[in-house]
């Protein structure tokens, strides 16, 4: 077995594991320490357990992560690339995710029965109030202006936490990062299709790391043989005091037990872990459990039952100042790879040779449609390997041109030379039918003695 100092010098191990050791989750996992430990036997073990389930070879750097992380050797961990293009795909309905991802339905599609309360929507262009009416820009300003309180202003129709920002009314006077601004201006930023709601007071315990960022927690639901199951649940902090819990943007990820104790050790996106939280250094082994847990685990699966295409479901739920859960958000993806680290479970569990078979039979009969992003980035993969063919084939007609052109040369090159050459033929033949004239003449036969005389006498 070689050493941990040789693993980190020489990547020939992992490639010769099947790593991907150029992607950029490998590398994060490599310097955070979570590729220490190489078990090739567990590795052949993965390997076999994934092309006698499933039919393929897999990369198992994310079950070495898994192992390093939580010491558990489980070869059901799903590899993310396998559970975003081809699991998920089969599980949801990815023609819906728009509809079913668009915030500013939230309240009609799932209409949880606790939620952060929207005071204030725009769906292109149109503002609506609470009750759906639609209303003028007017009034939409007034209502506002009427919350004197901290309010939390995001795009409807985008995920990652992307433009979250927190609004503060005071004195009649909306503030956006310590600036006074207009509903013209928020419409400056955001255009359409964005929502306003009241912050929330989180629960202490939740707050307790990072009291910046309202902190969540992310629970997966899973539809299956017409029963709604609980997977299992992640806490997410935010850092470097942004309002944002968001894990991608550098947040802190923080796995739930099944009781609602918290695991004491977090990872982040960039394959660090931590006994504390990086930015107010509070440990997480302080953490108090999660209250009426088991509440909480029904409340996410009350949720899912009004959202009918989409089998697989990660749900952004606020504990509330009174131990209470909140809706917040729905996802249909996430990164799969950080959920069973973090939460320190395969994703399926015991379900996963019945996930395996059920995925692996629809794909034999079915091409799956891939998430909107994905789907681009294939097209724009597609698009950017026949611009490459369009510029080779370019350059190999430019290469034709020069070539002909060049032959054309040579050609015209030889077709010279033959001309000279005939024309030296001619010249030669001149020559010998002089020559033949001359020896075959009577002046040669009668000056015959004087070249022999001249001969004997040059000798």
């Amino acid at each position: 077995m070689e050493t941990i100092e040789t693993v980190h010098k020489d990547l020939t191990l992992y490639q010769e594991l099947g790593a991907k050791t150029d992607s950029t989750q490998f590398q994060n996992w490599l310097n955070g320490g979570l590729l220490n430990e190489v078990d090739e036997a567990f590795v052949a073990e993965t390997k076999e357990y994934w092309e006698g389930h499933y039919g393929k070879t897999i990369n198992p750097s994310l079950h070495l992560a898994f192992m390093n992380y939580t010491g558990k050797r489980d070869v059901r961990v799903i590899p993310g690339r396998i559970m975003r293009r081809e699991i998920l795909p089969v599980l949801n309905d990815y023609n819906m995710s728009t509809f079913y991802g668009d915030k500013n339905l939230y309240d009609v599609l799932i209409d949880a029965p606790r939620s952060a309360e929207t005071i204030l929507k725009n769906i292109n262009g149109i503002y609506f109030d609470t009750y759906h009416d639609s209303i003028d820009t007017e009034n939409a300003s007034k209502i506002l202006l009427k919350n004197n309180t901290d309010l939390i202003i995001k795009p409807s129709q985008t995920n990652n936490g992307d433009g979250i920002r927190k609004l503060n009314v005071k004195d009649e006077n909306i503030y956006l990062d310590g600036n006074i601004v207009t509903i013209y201006h928020l419409e400056d930023i955001y255009k359409e299709n964005f929502m306003v709601q009241k912050a929330i007071q989180q629960h202490p315990t939740m707050a307790a790391p990072h009291p910046a960022s309202v902190n969540t927690l992310r629970m997966v639901t899973f539809r299956w043989k017409d029963e709604i199951r609980y997977l299992f649940t992640f806490a997410r902090f935010g850092k470097d005091n942004d309002i944002k819990d968001n894990a991608t943007a550098g947040g802190i990820r923080l796995g739930v037990k099944d009781t609602g104790e918290f695991f004491n050790v977090a990872i982040s996106d960039d394959g660090q872990m931590h006994t504390h939280h990086p930015t107010t250094g509070y440990c997480f082994a302080d953490l108090e459990p999660i209250p009426n847990y088991d509440e909480f685990k029904q409340f996410a699966k009350d949720c899912h039952k009004n959202i009918l295409h989409q089998n697989f479901i990660s749900w952004d739920i606020i504990v509330g100042f009174d131990g209470k859960p909140l809706f917040l958000e729905a996802n249909f993806v996430g990164t799969q790879s950080y959920y069973q680290l973090a939460a320190q479970k395969p994703m399926f569990g015991d379900l996963t040779e019945e996930v395996l078979q059920y995925v692996s039979n629809e794909l034999k009969t079915n091409k799956p449609i891939l998430l909107k992003k994905d789907r681009e980035r294939l097209e724009q993969k597609k698009l950017r390997k026949q611009e490459k063919q369009k510029q080779e084939l370019k350059q190999m007609q430019k290469q034709n041109v020069d070539l002909k052109k060049q032959n054309q040369e040579l050609q015209s090159s030889l077709e010279k030379k033959n001309n000279e050459l005939m024309t030296k033929n001619d010249e030669l033949e001149d020559t010998k039918d002089k020559y033949n004239y001359i020896v075959h003449s009577k002046s040669w036969r009668f000056t015959q003695p004087f070249r022999s005389l001249l001969k004997m006498i040059k000798k």
